[in-house]
């Protein structure tokens, strides 16, 4: 292993991966609507879509496909566009999901499918941008490349693993300790703020 990355090397990437997908995001501000409003169950397959879909994303990228996207401004534009719109209805459904504290047993709200949460990484430019950067400083070997960027998926893999169930947890917390309806409503209402705050640094 110490050929492929040092210790030292290692502990970056997890540091990196760690800090950056569990640290408060549109996808975590999601996570924790969901669970809040819906309960931890009918969340797992949002969940479950960021589990793989970021370290997809990640591989795609060590192969080259984020180079070639970054370096394209017409592209990255349209990516901008459509990942503002999308983070846009997403704060709008999670503002309209505080009509009832109940929601289990809603019809009129859905929490966030698989492929909603599965396509968002996708169609978010900042996320090709740092993790392009990323694959650019972690992999130091054109030897041994395919293997480093395998082994900075794992790590993403593991991160985005760690980073749903904490959030999870949180909005499983929060969940117990809230009953009135009023709350719920200003909660969501103040992560859908939250959630729009978050274009910023796309745009």
């Amino acid at each position: 292993m110490s050929d492929i990355y040092t210790i030292s090397m290692l502990i970056s990437i997890a540091t990196f991966t760690i800090t950056t997908y569990i640290s408060p995001g549109p996808t975590n501000i999601i996570l924790l609507s969901s669970v809040l409003n819906f309960g931890y169950k009918k969340t797992v397959p949002f969940m479950l879509a960021n589990v793989i879909s970021y370290p997809l994303m990640m591989l795609a990228i060590g192969l080259g496909v984020g180079l070639f996207l970054t370096q394209n401004q017409s592209i990255m534009t349209a990516l901008k566009v459509v990942g503002i719109s999308y983070l846009c209805w997403m704060a709008y459904k999670i503002a309209k999901d505080s009509s009832s504290y109940d929601m289990q047993n809603s019809d009129e709200t859905k929490p966030f499918t698989f492929w909603q949460g599965f396509i968002y990484p996708w169609i978010n430019p900042k996320a090709w941008i740092v993790n392009t950067s990323a694959i650019s400083i972690f992999v130091t070997s054109s030897e041994n490349s395919l293997i480093q960027v395998g082994i900075i998926v794992l790590f993403i893999l593991f991160a985005m693993i760690i980073t749903v169930y904490t959030w999870s947890f949180g909005g499983i917390v929060l969940k117990r300790f809230i009953n009135n309806e009023k709350f719920i409503k200003r909660m969501n209402f103040a992560l859908a703020l939250l959630l729009i705050s978050s274009i910023i640094p796309i745009i």
